[in-house]
């Protein structure tokens, strides 16, 4: 009850969506959000290191997302570059493996000799971001539309980067939990999950004509508008056909029912082996944690294991009842196993505007994000299975 956290989000879109533009205070939300994660979370002697291979190293991302906000308010304003002018050249883009082949790469920035000091890169963050303070404190970012939309690209790109550096410092063994944060009672939380624990059961979506993206007119400089990334464009209308979904995400205890039944051996990046947290081994529910009891195979597959979090290794067993993290591939076989697939985005869709148009008392989930996997709605006859 006395913790103050350093930053809050809500979590009610008319609070946080209210308008196309992030206000002044949210961008400082944000750098507290990310001044946490970069210089309390990550010792400065890791800065060099890259906990995941094909990304650069972490003092990259330090000096990455000031010049990516700085070169996009230097388009819109026609002003000259925040100094030192030559930072785009080695931060602008990252490193952005292939898709069909993760050993190579895309076009990024190339990578110096010596990163610039830390001091001068922390330095030139601080000047961009009082040149934000200077384009809200002159009106110009109600006025001019080129600079709007600068502002919700840069703030959203540091949002996904906030997000970036977060799942590569949980791949670390030397990342910092965040200062002044109170550690979670995991055995407390793990005991609530169980007894509110419930069947991932399937549920219809109907039918329904939905619409995908938006319309983003840059040469419309008078309608207040929200903005769109380019493959968001343009606005189309689709028919979704009726499927099945899953009313919560896959958890860490049915992905461990599909590694044991399938043999599969290799662990998400999300676990580790490591034993070494400091949470206690008692069990949780009297030898049975969802679905898993002391008899099955899956049982001793979990000892030993654990879920990587920002305070460390928290031991599987008490986070069954956690949503899984996993890579698309690994994620695309476990849906498959389960019946299903991966939702498309007009699936997601469909789901989100099927959710929102249920009646309060019937919602079966109040969280249409969370749905994690669907099918097509089936019957089976002589000759195989029919979509509807």
């Amino acid at each position: 009850m006395a913790y103050k956290p350093n930053f809050m989000y809500s979590l009610l879109p008319e609070q946080y969506a209210a308008n196309p533009v992030p206000s002044l205070d949210e961008w400082k939300q944000l750098w507290a959000a990310w001044d946490t994660v970069t210089l309390q979370m990550i010792p400065r002697e890791e800065l060099l290191t890259k906990p995941i291979k094909l990304r650069n190293a972490c003092i990259f991302y330090l000096g990455h997302v000031p010049t990516f906000l700085d070169i996009h308010l230097t388009r819109a304003t026609k002003e000259a570059l925040t100094e030192p002018a030559y930072y785009p050249q080695i931060f602008e883009r990252g490193i952005d493996p292939d898709v069909d082949n993760p050993e190579l790469c895309h076009a990024h920035s190339e990578i110096p000799d010596e990163w610039p000091p830390v001091k001068e890169i922390m330095n030139f963050q601080q000047r961009v971001r009082a040149r934000v303070k200077s384009l809200f404190d002159s009106g110009v970012v109600e006025r001019e539309h080129a600079i709007r939309k600068a502002m919700w690209i840069g703030f959203e790109h540091e949002v996904m980067h906030l997000e970036t550096l977060l799942y590569m410092l949980v791949q670390s063994e030397k990342m910092l939990p965040p200062a002044g944060a109170v550690t979670p009672d995991f055995e407390a939380i793990a005991r609530e999950a169980r007894v509110k624990a419930i069947d991932n059961q399937w549920f219809e979506i109907p039918k329904r004509t939905i619409t995908l993206g938006l319309e983003d007119d840059d040469s419309d400089h008078i309608t207040k508008r929200f903005f769109g990334w380019d493959n968001e464009k343009p606005r189309r209308i689709v028919e979704v056909a009726t499927f099945e979904a899953k009313a919560r995400p896959i958890t860490n205890g049915e992905y461990v029912q599909y590694m044991t039944q399938k043999g599969i051996q290799k662990i998400p990046a999300s676990w580790s082996d490591s034993t070494s947290s400091g949470y206690g081994t008692n069990e949780i529910s009297n030898g049975c944690q969802n679905g898993l009891t002391n008899g099955d195979s899956s049982t001793s597959f979990i000892e030993g294991k654990s879920v990587r979090t920002v305070f460390g290794p928290v031991p599987l067993k008490l986070a069954l009842d956690w949503p899984i993290m996993a890579s698309y591939d690994e994620l695309a076989s476990c849906a498959k196993w389960m019946g299903g697939h991966i939702p498309t985005m007009g699936e997601v869709r469909s789901i989100y505007e099927y959710v929102e148009a249920l009646p309060a008392p019937q919602l079966v989930h109040p969280h249409p994000t969370s749905l994690s996997i669907s099918r097509p709605r089936m019957w089976a006859s002589n000759t195989g299975i029919r979509c509807l």
